[in-house]
């Protein structure tokens, strides 16, 4: 990876059809749309095969179709536009459609014969189509666990062999992308994973917060989490956007420029923005119901450029900045399910959203650890780790945090649930340098100060009284830790011990917004100067050319 521009890309139907331009199509109206596109500096469309349309029995690709594929390929490459094309398309824009030869889409993943059909349906496109020079990229599907549902990672992942094989036999061979939404990086299950076969990750991120900075955050935290996971893979996002129903036009251009430069900033070489164009499609289907669906375009029905065409174009192509990096852990709990243990995920996803927002408000770049990854040591873990409050951890890994040969700053969270409730740490004095004296089974006083060398700053309140329950260790007898802070009734709430600052409550899980976060953050890292930078880092791993 490097710091320069990443491909600019819409998703596309044509403006005066939706998802009916194959069975209406209009070679000059495309035109027309490819143009204006290409005019506000469009690089690449997402391109899609309405499936019912491309293949109306089992046992036949329609022809005529393809044909028509092959004519819009031609008018793209005349646009000096490339396209990602994506096949399985039976979901879209809040409807499924499915051929009527197929009575169940869930069986898709695991059914022999399915499985046939869907190899025959890519090998035909393919050979129709696959030397064109428009193409860059292959997308097997859009959103398949809305459309096929969850599945499990066995079904799921042979799927992905199955079909990716198929892709890999046509010449010239492009990258492939699986077009799920890459839903496990923000903790959702679907069976997708991952180490499934594929050359690309690829989010589909919309992300609603009550706060701008936690909001922004999210979508660095699950472009982060999937360049994380790649390993050396690329990551695309691969779609977002914004309906400018209720919406202002100023304000999605604002979220959108700077969502991708934040995408960038956490290794996405490519930004694609749902849709091109605003429709006037009312009776349609999937409109008629979905009114929203016609304003999420780039450019307005009369082709005419919005705002966020101009401010996609700027944060694509605009130099990065070089900043520090710190790494943020993000405990396996929050994607992975184990066996009986419950928790309250929205704590967690709070907890990492205000953290990563702090972090960038005060000039540092998260970069993504997941936990296992951190355990494997296939992470690219920063001098600096940051474990905002958090309750549950593999055991293993409270261990591997105090072997780490950086700095670790760690937060406490003893969970917000009335069973099962304090760190789950097994050897508490090894990792907090003394004994806690919880009592079990009950809340603790909640602090409401963090007292710092005369310096004060006030602690985030929250109704749940165990979620706001303190450490508590003894002043007197800290043994390995070094007090620091304490809370306004004496008791430590600030220790270090070892390579670890250690948090005694989860000031990052409760607070209502970043800024509660950062004074106590500039605090923590203040005597630290990372000496890698992002620019740095990316030559290292990649061989910057």
């Amino acid at each position: 990876m490097t710091n320069h521009p990443a491909k600019f890309g819409v998703n596309y139907w044509p403006v005066y059809a939706g998802p009916k331009m194959w069975r209406d199509f209009r070679p000059h109206e495309i035109e027309l749309d490819l143009a204006a596109l290409r005019g506000v500096g469009v690089d690449y469309l997402r391109a899609f095969l309405f499936w019912p349309d491309f293949m109306p029995t089992p046992d036949r690709v329609e022809p005529e179709m393809l044909g028509k594929l092959e004519q819009f390929l031609d008018l793209c490459l005349a646009a000096d536009l490339q396209v990602h094309l994506s096949f399985l398309v039976g979901h879209m824009s809040g409807e499924n459609w499915s051929p009527a030869w197929l009575p169940d889409s869930t069986q898709l993943y695991s059914d022999a014969r399915l499985l046939d059909i869907q190899a025959l349906y890519l090998r035909e496109v393919t050979a129709r189509v696959g030397q064109h020079p428009a193409l860059s990229a292959y997308i097997l599907s859009n959103e398949m666990p809305i459309y096929a549902g969850v599945g499990t990672k066995a079904t799921v992942g042979g799927w992905a062999e199955r079909l990716c094989g198929v892709l890999a036999e046509v010449e010239p061979r492009l990258p492939v992308s699986l077009g799920d939404g890459a839903w496990y990086c923000l903790g959702d299950e679907t069976g997708f994973a991952p180490e499934h076969a594929q050359d690309i990750l690829g989010p589909h991120l919309y992300i609603a917060e009550t706060d701008a900075g936690r909001q922004l955050a999210a979508y660095g935290l699950a472009v982060g989490t999937a360049t994380a996971l790649a390993h050396g893979r690329e990551v695309w996002l691969e779609e977002f956007g914004a309906s400018q129903n209720t919406f202002g036009e100023s304000q999605i251009a604002e979220f959108a420029g700077k969502v991708a430069t934040e995408a960038r900033l956490q290794g996405a070489s490519h930004i694609c923005w749902w849709c091109g164009f605003d429709f006037e499609l009312t009776g349609d289907l999937p409109y008629f119901h979905h009114g929203f669906e016609l304003r999420f375009g780039l450019l307005n029905s009369d082709r005419t450029p919005k705002l966020a065409a101009a401010a996609l174009r700027e944060a694509i192509t605009a130099p990065l900045p070089e900043l520090p990096e710190v790494g943020l852990l993000i405990t396996s709990f929050l994607p992975e399910r184990y066996p009986f243990s419950w928790d309250d995920r929205d704590f967690v996803k709070r907890a990492l959203r205000n953290s990563y927002a702090a972090l960038r408000n005060l000039g540092y770049l998260p970069r993504i650890v997941p936990e296992r990854e951190f355990l494997t040591g296939t992470a690219r873990v920063p001098d600096i780790l940051l474990v905002p409050s958090t309750q549950k951890l593999l055991a293993p890994t409270w261990a591997a945090l105090a072997k780490h040969a950086g700095r670790v700053v760690y937060s406490y969270f003893h969970g917000p649930l009335d069973i099962h409730t304090g760190a789950w740490v097994h050897d508490p004095q090894a990792f907090f340098g003394g004994l806690p004296h919880n009592r079990y089974g009950l809340s603790e006083t909640a602090p409401t100060q963090l007292l710092v060398d005369g310096h004060s700053w006030p602690l985030p309140a929250h109704a749940n009284a165990l979620a706001t329950t303190p450490l508590l260790l003894d002043a007197q007898n800290l043994g390995d830790a070094e007090l620091i802070g304490t809370d306004e009734l004496g008791r430590p709430l600030w220790v270090r011990t070892g390579n670890r600052d250690l948090l005694l409550y989860p000031i990052e899980a409760l607070a209502q917004s970043s800024e509660v976060v950062e004074p106590i953050y500039r605090a923590l890292l203040a005597d630290i100067n990372p000496a890698v930078t992002v620019t740095q880092t990316r030559q290292a791993v990649a061989g910057d050319d």
